[in-house]
C-alpha cells in the first residue's frame, strides 16, 4: 500500500489528483481498471518488465532521479522492491514510498524517482506500438531525498 511521506493520505491524494497523478494499490482496485483511467485499451498492454537498481548516492539525482516530465501518460505496477517517488505539486513535493502491489498513474506530472532496493516494475504508457517513453528533465534543482525506513 502506498505510504505518503509528507502529507496525510487525503491531502496527498488531493494534491496529486490536481496534478494528474493517482497512486493506488492493487488491493483497492482491479489493476486493468486502474490502468484504463489513463490509457486507452489499445495502449494498456505491458511494454516492459524491468528491474530498476538502487543507485549509489552519486547517481541518485540523475536519470529518473532528476526532476522530469514524460511525454506519455503512464500506468506502472510495482511487483518487487521498495522505492521513493516525489511529484511536484505547486509549492513543493509530495513524496511516497512505492512497494509491491502499488500502481502509479501519471498524466504529465513533474516527478523524480529513486529505487531504495532493486525494484521490479511493469511499464505501460500511451502512444502507438513504436512510441518510446520520453522524459524531459525540467532543470528543477535536486533537494535531499526524503528519509525512508525500509521494513
Amino acid at each position: 500500500m502506498v505510504r505518503f511521506l509528507s502529507h496525510d493520505d487525503a491531502e496527498a491524494q488531493s494534491l496529486l489528483a490536481a496534478n494528474g497523478v493517482e497512486l493506488v494499490a492493487v488491493s483497492q482496485i482491479h489493476e486493468q481498471l486502474a490502468v484504463h483511467r489513463v490509457l486507452a485499451a489499445s495502449e494498456a498492454d505491458v511494454r516492459a518488465d524491468v528491474v530498476l537498481t538502487a543507485p549509489n548516492d552519486a547517481d541518485a539525482d540523475s536519470g529518473n532521479g532528476a526532476w522530469h516530465v514524460n511525454a506519455q501518460h503512464e500506468a506502472h505496477t510495482v511487483l518487487e522492491g521498495v522505492g521513493v517517488i516525489e511529484f511536484w505539486c505547486g509549492d513543493g513535493p509530495v513524496g511516497a514510498v512505492l512497494e509491491p502491489g502499488d500502481i502509479m498513474l501519471v498524466k504529465g506530472a513533474e516527478h523524480r524517482y529513486r529505487p531504495l532496493t532493486d525494484q521490479r516494475w511493469l511499464i505501460r504508457y500511451s502512444g502507438g506500438p513504436q512510441e518510446q517513453l520520453t522524459a524531459t528533465q525540467t532543470g528543477r534543482p535536486s533537494a535531499p531525498w526524503p528519509a525512508v525506513a525500509i521494513d
